[in-house]
């Protein structure tokens, strides 16, 4: 008789109990891991830099501004003001949604921070649920857990991007997909297509990915399923996914990002956004094994860490070489194309191209709109799953054949978990903050109608002409208007129209000359009454010159010391009305000097 550890339920007998556990020593495990974020929870967001973080805390901040004052979220003139943009790019609705319920409660660093540690505890928690389907046993469901959601893609891409951090749907998704082959009844492609809606809510990447996966399912299973017909698994099966191709297509229309006047991604950026073959087997300098290598992160630079473990590749060949079981083979499959697809267009090494041609090519070529999917090393998420199924198997016929007793289980469980988190682990965490000027709160209690030029306006994204997201980030607290601004897919057509005559003073790129020479001692302050600028502020970090040039152009228009706020970081300009009758020139609205 097998060992009651070898049972449904090993360590409690009590469902509830049983999952309270598991988020538990998730929360607990997460804490521990992630040090010191805790201790500073409500002062530093969990990651790196200001760029996407700032980003989506804009997001948050904006779905809550535009339902509060019966603005159109999917268009906002708060940015590149007066004309505004399409809210576009991977909108990431789940936790933009979970970002607006939070902030009705606590300010935007803690509401990130929430979002963050609940990706990492659910993350845990959806595997778990999956692999315990297969061996019906808490300890070696745990690691799978373990390895799945701590795994080096998880954790890099939770430092930026917290679409990609919830990654809890993805194992549910699959676990309804295993129902179909266990079960007749219509309650599992009806949850299941629900899941797969919940998937593409989360974020575009991720909704690809259950796709291929469910194709690829459905070609092995189709023909292999003895236990259910093949009749009633095709019903089931086609059902979950009418449900959730509808939605999500609904979803998809709904997106302003599908539309003609985007040009197509460029296979250079697919090439660029793929992963080379030496980072699936190389720690990173995040890892604390690496604690002597440079720390300084970029965000370009998380899409190239998907380091695997060597902990969790032995473990998964032996899984495979001694203790298979039922569904191994699938696992490798999978875990074996979705690492094809992360190698992208073309196979690198050491970063550089070898000119051999791979599937995301094909790809490119063949599949509408797939250019935009522009960073093919994401797909790794789904091979990290199998391998956390895979090391789940060899660790259960491990504790079947070599540890009988639930001691030595447990000891063998604690030992493995230790060496995996180590692999994985990268403690210190980092964490950021952005010091935000108390003068904000004034302008914002200022009730006119005026909009706010940050400087420097662009110098990132498309055409350049986009501005830092932590001026975005800084409109969270002063609450008006923006010349300039960020956004994920902004149309050169409409930055074009949203450029004004201050664009090439102003612009980190730009020449700061005045083309029709006019006096901007006489014309500034008309020209600045002209757009509604009330306020000017310089982000002096955001400059190699800490603004100094900015600087001097401001003290040609101002006649008098307009300065009202000074730090370190910033320099605030408040614009006084002007008395001049001097006519001025506008070429347009400014004039183009960027390609």
């Amino acid at each position: 008789m097998e060992n009651s550890i070898y049972n449904r339920h090993p360590v409690t007998k009590n469902r509830f109990v049983e999952h309270i556990s598991v988020i538990f020593i998730f929360s607990i495990i997460t804490v521990i891991f992630t040090f010191p974020v805790i201790l500073d929870f409500t002062e530093q967001s969990a990651g790196v830099e200001c760029y996407d973080k700032c980003h989506m805390m804009w997001r948050f901040w904006w779905t809550d501004f535009s339902f509060e004052n019966g603005l159109d979220f999917y268009h906002s003139n708060y940015i590149f003001y007066p004309d505004g943009t399409s809210i576009s790019g991977n909108l990431a609705y789940f936790t933009t949604f979970i970002g607006f319920l939070t902030v009705q409660f606590v300010d935007y660093v803690t509401a990130w921070n929430i979002i963050w540690f609940l990706g990492l505890v659910f993350g845990g928690y959806g595997c778990y649920l999956l692999a315990n389907n297969f061996n019906k046993n808490y300890l070696t469901s745990i690691i799978a857990a373990i390895i799945f959601t701590f795994t080096t893609y998880h954790m890099s891409h939770s430092l930026v991007h917290i679409g990609l951090s919830m990654i809890v749907w993805l194992p549910l998704f699959v676990l309804f997909l295993f129902k179909l082959l266990e079960k007749q009844s219509k309650y599992y492609p009806i949850i299941g297509g629900i899941i797969f809606f919940l998937v593409s809510l989360t974020h575009l990447y991720y909704s690809v990915s259950i796709i291929i996966f469910s194709i690829i399912f459905f070609t092995i299973y189709v023909f292999r399923e003895k236990k259910v017909s093949n009749r009633t698994f095709i019903t089931n099966f086609s059902i979950l996914l009418v449900i959730g191709l509808f939605s999500t297509s609904v979803l998809f229309l709904l997106n302003p990002t599908l539309n003609d006047e985007f040009p197509m991604r460029p296979i250079a950026e697919h090439i660029e956004y793929s992963t080379s073959l030496e980072n699936l087997i190389q720690p990173t300098e995040l890892h604390t094994t690496q604690i002597f290598s440079d720390q300084s992160v970029h965000i370009y630079e998380v899409e190239n860490f998907i380091f695997l473990g060597y902990s969790v590749i032995f473990l998964s060949a032996l899984a495979i070489i001694k203790y298979r079981q039922k569904h191994t083979w699938f696992w490798l499959l999978i875990c074996g194309i979705f690492i094809l697809m992360s190698l992208g267009p073309e196979l690198k090494i050491f970063n550089e191209s070898t000119g051999i041609i791979l599937p995301g090519q094909v790809f490119y070529d063949t599949i509408p709109e797939w250019d935009e999917l522009r960073t093919p090393v994401r797909f790794i998420v789904m091979a990290n799953l199998a391998l956390a199924v895979l090391v789940s198997y060899s660790m259960y016929g491990l504790i079947k054949n070599k540890f009988s007793s639930f001691k030595q289980q447990l000891i063998l469980t604690s030992i493995i978990g230790f060496v995996i988190l180590f692999e994985f682990s990268m403690i210190p965490y980092p964490t950021d903050s952005e010091p935000i000027p108390d003068i904000y709160e004034e302008i914002k209690m200022d009730k006119s109608k005026f909009a706010i030029l940050p400087a420097p306006l662009g110098g990132v994204g498309d055409y350049a002409l986009v501005s830092d997201p932590l001026i975005s980030y800084h409109q969270l607290y002063h609450e008006k208007p923006i010349y300039g601004g960020h956004e994920s897919r902004v149309s050169h057509e409409t930055l074009s129209n949203t450029q004004t005559y201050f664009l090439n003073m102003f612009h980190i790129l730009g020449s700061k000359d005045d083309i029709i020479k006019q006096d901007l001692a006489t014309h500034g302050l008309s020209l600045f009454d002209h757009f509604d600028i009330k306020y000017v502020t310089l982000h002096r970090n955001l400059l190699s010159d800490g603004g100094t040039g900015f600087k001097q152009t401001m003290s040609e228009i101002l006649n008098e010391n307009a300065t009202i706020y000074e730090d370190n970081n910033i320099v605030v300009y408040e614009i006084p009305k002007h008395n001049s009758s001097e006519p001025f020139l506008l070429l347009g609205s400014g004039w183009h000097t960027y390609e």
